[in-house]
């Protein structure tokens, strides 16, 4: 029998509010990768999800800012991976148990502008807490 490779890039749309951009990472080779952190809205249990800009989107991602709304086409990426040595880079006697990994590489997005009516409700919830901090119990 002749088996065929047939790779299939899986592509996942995700929006989320911003929370966090991780500091940028430069390797040996040039390539650049940043990482953020995105809480999904509109569930009952939002999640926060990892998503991953690469090479020249970098410059880009460095360039948003936590609280924004982005809505990100990312391609899913496996891969799997076995330590053969310890902590302290001694070889393992054997290698440990495979684990497999999945990231969030972003390949286009958009930011969300929220409507009027979020950005009121938004301020008068700050300004509701911010007002709480105030009472004496």
């Amino acid at each position: 029998q002749n088996f065929q490779n047939h790779s299939r890039i899986m592509e996942l749309k995700i929006e989320g509010v911003i929370k966090r951009i991780i500091k940028p990472q430069e390797f040996g080779t040039g390539f650049r990768k940043c990482e953020m952190h995105i809480e999904t809205t509109g569930d009952k249990y939002p999640q926060i999800m990892p998503l991953e800009f690469l090479k020249d989107m970098v410059d880009e991602a460095i360039s948003l800012e936590p609280g924004q709304t982005i809505k990100a086409n990312c391609n899913v990426n496996g891969r799997e991976w076995r330590a053969t040595k310890d902590f302290e880079g001694n070889p393992l006697p054997e290698p440990g148990p495979w684990k497999a990994f999945l990231s969030l590489s972003v390949w286009k997005y958009e930011i969300v502008e929220s409507s009027i009516k979020e950005q009121v409700q938004a301020k008068a919830a700050s300004n509701t807490s911010e007002g709480a901090k105030d009472l004496p119990f």
